[in-house]
């Protein structure tokens, strides 16, 4: 049984995504959209699983499609009177109170039933830090814009922290003519610090994304309240949970003062981000595929049709 993931784009756009190789060109993913449908469909297909993506939808079958596309998708399964089985990948938007399946990003969300967690892919074209730069931290990297910033990171008492350290803070941002930013690029990063602003309560709908990617690219990292990296934690070295810029300073200077533990903690984010490589995301995949939406669709195709849902 062919599984589909719908893309809501024309035909020529559609032939684009099919032919993309995301580790040569991962600028080119930059919408919920790209990463949960586009890439999931090239990394599936390169494990060898039945897979297609298409802008339309089959009779049946698993149907696969981003929330934010709900509309597109419910308009062609009422043209075609489709009876697949429509799975929506949620991502941080709201429940897709049509859709049979939902895909979750953490496992807070999930109810093992209805909505069922599957992790985020990796960094497509990670490239990971380089050893050669030692166990003394020196650049920080902050993952998102300047406008999704903590205040308190640019205030007097962070950047007098920084000079007094030697240390460079440094945020994804596109460049003056528009260039997406190397969100793939690990080289000459040290440690990742991801703390949403301040009065942001516990986050629980969002992935462990940056946790696992800072896993795999050898970088401890600091990192908000978020249930995402939570439920992942087996123990003190997996990551260091700041609130922010006086949490952050503290637990950076005794990374400075202790190369053993800076050290422990890489070694650890190696050992743990086996777990979330491409080719174990992939197993995680067929999974449900396999065990779960092709049965599910095999009795929905079986069920007689009293008109289109």
């Amino acid at each position: 049984m062919t599984t589909t993931f719908f893309l809501d784009v024309p035909d020529a756009a559609l032939a684009d995504w099919r032919a993309l190789d995301p580790d040569r060109e991962p600028q080119r993913l930059v919408l919920g959209e790209h990463y949960w449908i586009v890439l999931s469909y090239l990394r599936l297909r390169a494990a060898g699983l039945d897979v297609r993506l298409d802008n339309d939808v089959p009779a049946t079958g698993p149907v696969l499609f981003y929330a934010g596309d709900k509309r597109a998708l419910w308009q062609r399964c009422r043209r075609n009177r489709s009876r697949a089985l429509l799975v929506a990948v949620r991502s941080d938007r709201h429940p897709v109170g049509f859709a049979d399946v939902e895909v979750v990003q953490n496992a807070e969300s999930a109810d093992g039933r209805r909505a069922l967690h599957v992790p985020h892919w990796s960094q497509p074209g990670l490239v990971a830090r380089d050893p050669a730069r030692g166990d003394r931290p020196r650049t920080i990297l902050y993952p998102g814009t300047p406008r999704n910033l903590h205040p308190g990171f640019n205030e007097a008492a962070w950047l007098e922290f920084l000079d007094r350290h030697g240390l460079r803070f440094q945020c994804h941002a596109a460049a003056a003519d528009g260039t997406p930013p190397d969100y793939h690029d690990f080289r000459e990063v040290d440690l990742l610090l991801a703390t949403r602003p301040s009065g942001a309560r516990l986050v629980r709908n969002k992935p462990a994304w940056k946790l696992f990617n800072a896993w795999l690219a050898g970088v401890p990292a600091l990192l908000g309240p978020e249930s995402g990296y939570r439920e992942l934690r087996e123990g003190p070295l997996d990551f260091i949970e700041v609130d922010g810029p006086d949490a952050a300073m503290v637990e950076i200077g005794r990374l400075l003062d202790d190369p053993g533990l800076y050290r422990a903690m890489v070694d650890n984010g190696l050992r743990r981000g086996a777990g979330f490589t491409d080719a174990a995301t992939a197993g995680r995949w067929r999974l449900l595929i396999e065990d779960v939406l092709e049965p599910r669709a095999r009795q929905l195709a079986g069920r007689p049709a009293p008109g289109w849902r």
